[in-house]
């Protein structure tokens, strides 16, 4: 260990503790905040010692990265905690009929599709478009006048020219006007079966047939 006899300086270098196996790191900055901080007592200048004030200052900067340090930990443990409460709250949805905002329609390879649309005014005409994956539009429907409130939307899964449209994913896309040719606000949704819960992008997006919807779209659960 190096000190300057004038001064009372150490060098932290010299005092630095060595890396070895052992407690966390949070304690290891612990020790040796308080090595250098004896080494410092011990070796000061006798005719220039250290101030009170200046001891309260550094035992305080060793309380704060204590606290610091719990606080951190305490975090993550409760974080991993609510995760796994929410990942099993999440997985009981499987098999439950939920009704979610969003503009897209699943085709099995038999049978019909459905799904809503909510109407915020009454409309003397109502388009729904739906188009395929590569955005041609398959099927025009014409739901004529409609009051406002929630609405379904029933495919037979026919195109347009009377063919069977390929099972998949498909977009929809509707518009309302009233009687003056204004338009009126819609909002589209998703109405099926929850098949599973993915948790591919970070959060988890409840899976109904091809689509992934958010949690933060769903408007309600039935069973």
């Amino acid at each position: 260990m190096a000190i300057n006899p004038i001064t009372g300086a150490v060098n932290t270098q010299t005092l630095a503790p060595r890396k070895e196996s052992g407690p966390a790191s949070g304690a290891l900055d612990r020790d040796a905040f308080m090595q250098l901080l004896v080494a410092e007592l011990r070796n000061q200048d006798p005719l220039n010692p250290m101030e009170s004030r200046e001891m309260v200052s550094q035992l305080s900067e060793l309380t704060g990265v204590e606290k610091l340090t719990e606080i951190g930990q305490s975090l993550q443990i409760l974080g991993a905690e609510t995760a796994g409460i929410a990942s099993m709250q999440t997985a009981s949805l499987v098999g439950k009929t939920v009704t979610a905002s969003g503009k897209s329609l699943y085709l099995d390879p038999i049978g019909p599709a459905e799904t809503s649309f909510t109407l915020n005014g009454r409309a003397e005409g109502v388009t729904v478009s739906i188009r395929n994956a590569a955005g041609r539009e398959v099927r025009t429907l014409e739901l004529g006048d409609t009051y406002p409130g929630t609405h379904g939307i029933f495919w037979d899964g026919n195109e347009g020219d009377g063919n069977r449209a390929d099972p998949g994913l498909y977009s929809i896309d509707v518009t309302a006007v009233d009687a003056a040719g204004l338009p009126v606000a819609t909002s589209s949704e998703v109405v099926g079966v929850v098949n599973s819960v993915s948790y591919d992008n970070g959060y988890p997006e409840l899976q109904i047939g091809s689509s992934s919807i958010p949690l933060s779209n769903i408007i309600s659960i039935a069973e």
